[in-house]
C-alpha cells in the first residue's frame, strides 16, 4: 500500500489508518485496503481488487478463482495457439515453490515478460485441473510482479487426489486414477504429436475385471510383458467405443509385487471388459449413461450414414435416433461394416454402451457389439421425447443440451440467405422470450414463425457464439402454437449473477448488479475511426489505416457481484451519467493536465461504487464481459445494511 500511495501518505499515518479500519471499524483486510486507497486517491485501482487469497502452490486444488501465489518460473514457452478460430500468442511453462510445481498459462503476454529462473508474485489468478494436474492461469485481470525474495521450486507436480479403480469400472471420463494391472502387450514407437515426433510406449494392460489399451506419453520406459505395474495419476479417454488409459506429466509407472490373475486376453478386444458376456436388457427410459454392456430392442426413427475423420483417418459411421415405448435416444455405430439400417425398421442392439455428454445420454456401438434386424412390434409414441429432451426456461438453456423443449413468445423474426458449405440456404432467425429471459434462435426450415406467436418448440438443440447460447431448430424440431399470454421479461429486469452466467453462458438483455472494483487500461479519452467507429491507436485503424480520429470517452470497468467478476465496456452516455464528467470537460482536463489525469479523475469517481448495468454478455478465454447499454448507480443504505448484518450475526450466535 505504501508503494502504491507513494508520497501521498507517510508510514505512520498509514499504520494509524489501517489500525482504525481493522480495530475500530472492524472490517476485513481487503475492505480496509480498498477504503484507504480510495480515500487517498490511489489511481492504481488494480490493487483494490478484493476477494483474493494467498496460497502455497502445493495447496492448490484446481478450483481457485481468485488466488495469489509466489513462485519461481522454471520454464518459459512462448507459442501460438488457435482459439475460437483465430491465432493467439500465449506464454506457458512450469512455476513452483518449496511445496510443489504446476503448469501455468499467461493468456496475455503483454502483462509481463517472464524470465526462467526468476521469482514472481502472480496475483488474481484462477486454477483448473487437466488430466489430474493442477494448472495456474493468468487472465487479463491478473497481474505479475517481481518477487522480493528468491523462491526454491520443488519438482513435485501438484495434482488432485487420485481414485483407485479396477479396469472393469472405467468409463473413459476419469481424469486422475490409480490402477494396478498386468502388462499383456507392449511396444515402443514414434508418433507425430502436435507437429513433433515423440517416442511413446503403448500396449494393453489387464486385471481380473477387464483389459484396456494404454499409452505412456510422459516417459517412454520399457515395460516387461507379464509383469504387474502400478499406474498412478492416469487419465482415460474413449476411442471407437474403447476405453483407453493414458499417462500425463504427473503420472508414474512403477513395478508392483502384487500377484494378479487376469481375464482371458484377446489382442483385438478394445472394449472395457475383455470377458464381456450377454448385455443387460433395458428400456431406453431406464438408461442412466453409465452402462457398459446393454441390450436394447428399438425402432429406427432417423438414420444417417456418413463419413467422419477420426484421428486423421476417414471412417464410415451410422448415427441417428432410436426409440421404444418409453422414449428415444441418439445413437452412433462406430464400425457398421456392411450393416444397412432403415428408418421405421426394428433392431436389436446387443453389447452397446451408454455415455453421458453435457447431460445428454447417447448409445454407442463398438466392434464388440452387434446390431441385427428383428421382427418386433415396437409402439413408439407419435410424439416421443428424447431421453435428453428437457423442458427448460430460457435462463436455464446452456451450450451442450442435445435436445430441449422451450415455450415462449416470438419477439422478432427475420428471413435471410446464408452460404453453408458452398450451398445457399434460407434461415429464419430472431428473438424468443419467456418470463425468465430472451434468447436468439435460428430455424433451418420454414416453421412459419410470426412475431407475437406463442409457441412450444420441441427437440431443438443449442450452440453458442462468443459464449451466448443460441437455440437452433433443425429438420427434427417441432413447433406448435399454444394458447398462452406470456409475460415476457422486460429490459432492465433480467437480473443474473456472474456465477449463473459462468454456468449457463452469456445472453442478451442481461442485468448485473455489483461493485466497481477496477478500471482497466483503455479507459478515459480515446479516438475512434470516423468510418467504422472502432477505437484506434496512434491514428491507425485496423480496417481503414491512417485516419483522423474523432474523440470519445468510455470506461472499461470490472464489476464484482460477490459471486464473481465481469468486465464491462461503458460507452460515452453512461460514462458521463455515472461520473458527471462530459466529453468536453474531459478534453479540457487532458489539455491542461494530461490524459492520465482524466483516467485518475474518472477512477476516483466510480471506484467502489455499486451499479446496475444491462446489456449483452459474451464469454471468451478471458472470462465474461458485458457491453453496457443501460446503467444506474445503486444507493446503499449503510446503516440498514449494518443492522441486517448484526441481526444475522446475533441469530447465528444465539
Amino acid at each position: 500500500m505504501k508503494r502504491v500511495l507513494n508520497d501521498k501518505i507517510d508510514e505512520e499515518t498509514l499504520r494509524a489508518e489501517l489500525n482504525k479500519y481493522l480495530n475500530e471499524y472492524h472490517v476485513d483486510v481487503d475492505a480496509a485496503k480498498r477504503g484507504i486507497l480510495r480515500k487517498y486517491g490511489a489511481i492504481d485501482s488494480a490493487v483494490a481488487i478484493g476477494g483474493t487469497i494467498t496460497k502455497k502452490i502445493g495447496t492448490l486444488n484446481g478450483t481457485e478463482q481468485n488466488v495469489d501465489v509466489v513462485g519461481k518460473v522454471v520454464t518459459v514457452d512462448r507459442r501460438s495457439i488457435k482459439s475460437r478460430g483465430t491465432e493467439k500468442e500465449i506464454v506457458s511453462g512450469i512455476v513452483g515453490d518449496e511445496t510443489g510445481s504446476v503448469t501455468y498459462t499467461l493468456w496475455d503476454p503483454s502483462i509481463a515478460e517472464l524470465v526462467a529462473g526468476s521469482s514472481y508474485t502472480f496475483r488474481n489468478c484462477y486454477c483448473k485441473t487437466y488430466k489430474g494436474a493442477v494448472q495456474l492461469n493468468i487472465g487479463n485481470r491478473g497481474r505479475i510482479e517481481a518477487a522480493d525474495t528468491d523462491v526454491e521450486a520443488s519438482d513435485v507436480a501438484v495434482s488432485t487426489p487420485a481414485e483407485t479403480k479396477k479396469i472393469g469400472q472405467l468409463t473413459g471420463t476419469e481424469q486422475n486414477i490409480d490402477i494396478v494391472a498386468k502388462v499383456m502387450a507392449c511396444e515402443r514407437r514414434t508418433v507425430n504429436a502436435r507437429g513433433e515426433m515423440k517416442e511413446i510406449v503403448s500396449g494393453t494392460i489387464a486385471d481380473d475385471t477387464g483389459a484396456v489399451p494404454f499409452t505412456i506419453w510422459n516417459d517412454a520406459q520399457d515395460l516387461e510383458v507379464g509383469s504387474v505395474y502400478e499406474f498412478k495419476g492416469c487419465y482415460c479417454k474413449t476411442y471407437m467405443g474403447a476405453v483407453q488409459v493414458n499417462t500425463g506429466m504427473s503420472s508414474t509407472v512403477t513395478p508392483s509385487s502384487v500377484e494378479m490373475e487376469t481375464v482371458e486376453y484377446t489382442p483385438a478386444a478394445p472394449t472395457v471388459a475383455a470377458n464381456m458376456g450377454p448385455g443387460e436388457k433395458k428400456k431406453i427410459a431406464e438408461l442412466d449413461g453409465t452402462e457398459q454392456n446393454v441390450d436394447l430392442e428399438v425402432k429406427a426413427l432417423f438414420v444417417d450414414k456418413r463419413n467422419v475423420t477420426v484421428r486423421g483417418n476417414p471412417t464410415d459411421i451410422i448415427t441417428g435416433t432410436i426409440g421404444d415405448e418409453t422414449g428415444s435416444i441418439m445413437f452412433t455405430i462406430w464400425e457398421p461394416g456392411e450393416l444397412e439400417m432403415e428408418k421405421g425398421k426394428t433392431y436389436a442392439f446387443r453389447g452397446a454402451y451408454a455415455r453421458k455428454r453435457n447431460d445428454t445420454i447417447q448409445i454407442n456401438m463398438g466392434n464388440r457389439g452387434k446390431v441385427e434386424p428383428i421382427d418386433a412390434n415396437i409402439d413408439v409414441p407419435e410424439r416421443v421425447y428424447s431421453m435428453s429432451m428437457a423442458e427448460c426456461k430460457v435462463k436455464d438453456i446452456h451450450e451442450g443440451i442435445g435436445s430441449v423443449t422451450v415455450r415462449g413468445l416470438i419477439v422478432s423474426v427475420e428471413e435471410r440467405e446464408v452460404v453453408i458449405r458452398g450451398e445457399n440456404r434460407t434461415v429464419w432467425s430472431g428473438i424468443l422470450a419467456d418470463d425468465t429471459g430472451k434468447i436468439q434462435y435460428s430455424a433451418w426450415k420454414d416453421f412459419e414463425l410470426k412475431e407475437n406467436d406463442s409457441v412450444c418448440i420441441a427437440n431443438a438443440y443449442v450452440r453458442s457464439w462468443k459464449g451466448i447460447p443460441q437455440l437452433n431448430l433443425g429438420e427434427r424440431s417441432e413447433v406448435s402454437r399454444i394458447d398462452s399470454d406470456f409475460q415476457t421479461v422486460e429490459t432492465g429486469t433480467n437480473l443474473r449473477t456472474v456465477a449463473e452466467i459462468m454456468k449457463n453462458g452469456g445472453g442478451i438483455d442481461i442485468d448485473i448488479e455489483g461493485m466497481v472494483v477496477d478500471i482497466r487500461a483503455g479507459s478515459g479519452l480515446i479516438k475512434r475511426c470516423p468510418q467504422c467507429k472502432r477505437s484506434i491507436l496512434n491514428g491507425v485503424c485496423a480496417l481503414h489505416g491512417q485516419v483522423e480520429g474523432t474523440s470519445d470517452i468510455r470506461l472499461k470497468a470490472v464489476i464484482d457481484d460477490g459471486t464473481g467478476a465481469i468486465g464491462a465496456v461503458i460507452g460515452r452516455a453512461e460514462t458521463e451519467k455515472l461520473t458527471g464528467v462530459s466529453l468536453e470537460e474531459a478534453e479540457s482536463m487532458a489539455a491542461r493536465l494530461g490524459e492520465g489525469a482524466v483516467i485518475g479523475d474518472l477512477t476516483a469517481k466510480v471506484l467502489m461504487r455499486r451499479v446496475r448495468v444491462s446489456g449483452n454478455v459474451t464469454i471468451d478465454d478471458f472470462g465474461p464481459s458485458i457491453t453496457v447499454r443501460g446503467l444506474k448507480p445503486v444507493d446503499v443504505d449503510v446503516v440498514s445494511e449494518a443492522k441486517d448484518l448484526l441481526k444475522d450475526v446475533e441469530a447465528n450466535l444465539s
